[in-house]
């Protein structure tokens, strides 16, 4: 297939060689919202792969940096699903290991990751033929801990897919929750966009 698409598909191929505060009263909890769309300051190139960068809900790290600094909201979650894969996958030789120690949590998909992806080399570059849009993201998953992003991304021949990330708060922030062999999710074709997908598209510039 082709780079959102390959990304988690990368990812699982090296694997596989890869809110507020409480309140006693539940009316006073914060809404949280799947379908509300974060607010987008900017779109910025890993590799050729243009992310979105939230006005809010982060990352609020420099842009050549390992991406962190995301709220601890539904909208924070996605955003980092997005821009921590996509920084992830793209990174050179000379940045990987660095980008996994920051963007990804501990544990055993980390460590299979990095004993996979050292034995490849790539300067992380993606081509303009089949780099991917993303458009969008849909929730199989989310409470205050843990995320489960469905990334829906366009190729340049309009065929859509999407990619199914997961992310994990810890230490204060929204990190990768890297899939084992075993966990691994490849790549889903889709015909149309979803239903319920947050739309990302027109913030693109």
């Amino acid at each position: 297939m082709r780079v959102l698409a390959c990304m988690s598909v990368a990812t699982a191929a090296l694997v596989l060689a890869g809110c507020g505060g409480s309140s006693d009263d539940p009316a006073d909890a914060p809404t949280v919202s799947l379908t509300a769309a974060p607010e987008i300051e900017s779109w910025s190139s890993m590799n050729g792969v243009l992310v979105p960068l939230g006005k809010t809900d982060g990352p609020k790290s420099g842009l050549w940096e390992p991406l962190t600094g995301f709220s601890h909201t539904p909208q924070g979650a996605a955003l980092a699903a997005i821009g921590q894969s996509v920084q992830l996958a793209t990174a050179s030789d000379q940045s990987w290991s660095k980008v996994l120690s920051v963007v990804a949590a501990s544990g055993e998909g980390r460590d299979a990751f990095a004993a996979n992806r050292a034995l490849i080399t790539t300067t992380g570059s993606v081509d303009d033929a089949v780099v991917p849009a993303v458009v969008g993201y849909t929730f199989a998953g989310y409470d205050d801990t843990a995320a489960a992003v469905d990334i829906v991304q366009r190729f340049p021949d309009e065929s859509l897919a999407s990619t199914r990330t997961t992310v994990v708060w810890v230490e204060s922030d929204w990190k990768l929750d890297l899939p084992t062999a075993e966990t691994a999710i490849g790549a889903t074709e889709l015909a149309e966009l979803p239903a319920d997908m947050v739309d990302l598209e027109g913030t693109r510039k």
